[in-house]
């Protein structure tokens, strides 16, 4: 920090507590493959527990359900009445009630489409049923085996 001009524990005459502030703020050491990086993110390693991927800061539920049921069951109102027609949506204030912007909607049904059969707690309007990318696969698996 000195080569920048700054001065790392100005108070350290003063507060024993900056003395160790002054220590974190060394010039890194060389690493075996001689690079002097400082390490900022430890990222860890996600672990699947029965085929689910648990993240952190994810809760169990949240794994299970990527949209609450509260907002399927929004963007399913708004769904039924306007299609893919985002921008009609945005507009209705009536079935959009939270006034969500057009690029949130989107971003919600691009959500809503992405459930399997097991996710989805509300009905799917038939206006969208051919934009379930997964629920669509799970009903032809299921025809197919009752054959």
């Amino acid at each position: 920090m000195a080569d920048m001009g700054l001065q790392s524990g100005v108070n350290s005459s003063i507060d024993k507590r900056a003395e160790s502030a002054k220590e974190q703020w060394k010039t890194p050491e060389a690493k075996p493959d001689g690079s002097k990086a400082i390490e900022l993110f430890d990222i860890p390693q996600t672990n699947s527990v029965n085929g689910i991927t648990k993240l952190a800061g994810k809760t169990y539920a949240q794994t299970l359900l990527p949209v609450s049921i509260e907002d399927q069951k929004y963007i399913r109102k708004c769904l039924a009445k306007h299609g893919d027609d985002y921008k009609r949506m945005m507009r209705d204030i009536k079935t959009n009630d939270m006034q969500h912007t057009q690029s949130k909607l989107k971003n919600m049904a691009e959500k809503f489409y992405q459930l399997t059969k097991d996710q989805v707690k509300v009905d799917v309007p038939e206006k969208v049923m051919h934009l379930m990318v997964n629920y669509e696969e799970e009903e032809e698996e299921d025809d197919s085996s009752s054959e």
